[in-house]
């Protein structure tokens, strides 16, 4: 097939010459300028056990040692599946947790400590252990 017999398709040539045309108003997409419309509200699906509502979450920001850290994600990455942990957040809780249990086994005969839940007191650490 020689270049003169084929047959371009595809989109049409942009000329230059003719600009596209204006759309119309579109202030209108503006927040400042629409109107206030209700929210709708989303659908929201219930879990199945709707009487046991989720704990909530406290963020908290710790420092550990780099080698600590490695060894706790390499441990986690090796055996989420296995572990059923969802995230590396639910692996660091269920360490919390069991080292939380040993305490109380250890020092207040298996019961959770009593007491009111102040902040912590910042600085540092007494010893360098």
């Amino acid at each position: 097939m020689s270049e003169n017999q084929r047959k371009l398709s595809g989109l049409p040539r942009v000329s230059h010459v003719n600009p596209r045309p204006v759309t119309g108003d579109l202030s209108g997409m503006l927040a400042k300028n629409r109107g206030v419309a209700p929210s709708p509200q989303p659908h929201v699906e219930q879990p199945a056990d709707a009487s046991e509502p989720k704990p909530a979450k406290k963020a908290m920001t710790i420092y550990i040692p780099r080698d600590v850290y490695a060894r706790a994600r390499l441990a986690f990455n090796a055996t989420r599946t296995s572990e059923s942990d969802r995230t590396w957040s639910q692996f660091v809780e269920k360490a919390i947790v069991e080292e939380v249990r040993r305490r109380e086994r250890l020092y207040n005969a298996g019961e959770a400590f009593e007491g009111v839940d102040a902040p912590l007191s910042p600085g540092r650490p007494l010893s360098d252990d």
